[in-house]
């Protein structure tokens, strides 16, 4: 995007007053193309139908618009956040090429098998451990199914406090131990997912990626290292650590720091 794009959406209300402000905004797009957008057309080729389930500033719906010709779902509970993404895409010129829902995860309306693609991109530690928020998911999706959630397992989440082991304390000594660390803002409570209870609750699908999200390592190292992410030191030390994780193959996810998967409908 152009210069005078990236700073009209700076202005855009909701996300001008957001964290996200200050980001490249033509890295992020980057990022989730080369996350979510590539691996699919790899593995399932052209999808007709998208589902962006937890939409936010719709990152990954404008992914979908400026790389593909799907037709594109975006979902978001709350309905600012969504008003401004739909404002984001008008400025790169596809939120015609949108559809923009307001609806929460515990009741998508959407049919039955109604989406090639179902994405839900951290979403679903907000939400609580409920299996049931995962078959709203699978109920829509006709083929693929990707979900990204910080895993319970790992001992550090930097999506939430950062500190070892504070997402496996009780709630209320989760708020002493942040605010003892100066991080009280950003314990938010969330409960998260465990890799066993994450598989078990997505019936009738497959778990196909065997690193991440992505099919293989090979591709991870490609897409996600592509396109001149800088690299700092601490991406650097992540990065021997998944090279090491890699080597388990298909079991590499239970010792990640995130649940990202994806799925594909049995039979």
């Amino acid at each position: 995007m152009s210069n005078e794009q990236m700073e009209a959406i700076r202005r855009v209300d909701h996300f001008a007053r957001s964290e996200y402000r200050q980001l490249d905004l033509n890295q992020v797009l980057d990022e989730y193309m080369g996350d979510f957008v590539e691996p699919l057309l790899r593995l399932a080729g052209l999808p007709g139908e998208v589902a962006d389930v937890g939409a936010g500033y719709g990152w990954l719906a404008l992914a979908f618009a400026l790389r593909t010709e799907a037709k594109i779902t975006a979902i978001e509970y709350d309905g600012a956040r969504l008003e401004a993404a739909r404002q984001i895409a008008g400025i790169l010129g596809v939120a015609h090429r949108i559809e923009w829902v307001q609806a929460s995860i515990a009741g998508l309306p959407l049919p039955e098998r109604s989406m090639d693609a179902v994405y839900c991109i951290e979403v679903i530690e907000h939400t609580g451990v409920r299996a049931d928020f995962v078959a709203q998911l699978c109920r829509i999706s006709r083929d693929v199914l990707v979900i990204t959630t910080p895993n319970k397992l790992f001992p550090v989440i930097n999506h939430d406090t950062a500190l070892p082991f504070c997402h496996w304390l009780p709630l209320w000594v989760r708020d002493l131990y942040a605010s003892a660390f100066g991080r009280g803002g950003r314990q938010d409570n969330n409960l998260f997912w465990s890799p066993r209870r994450l598989f078990g609750s997505a019936a009738g699908f497959r778990r196909v990626s065997r690193f991440m999200q992505f099919a293989s390592y090979a591709d991870y190292r490609e897409l996600r290292l592509a396109g001149g992410r800088r690299l700092t030191p601490a991406r650097r030390c992540m990065g021997a650590y998944f090279a090491l994780a890699s080597l388990l193959g298909r079991w590499s996810v239970y010792v990640l720091p995130n649940l990202a998967s994806t799925f594909r409908r049995r039979g």
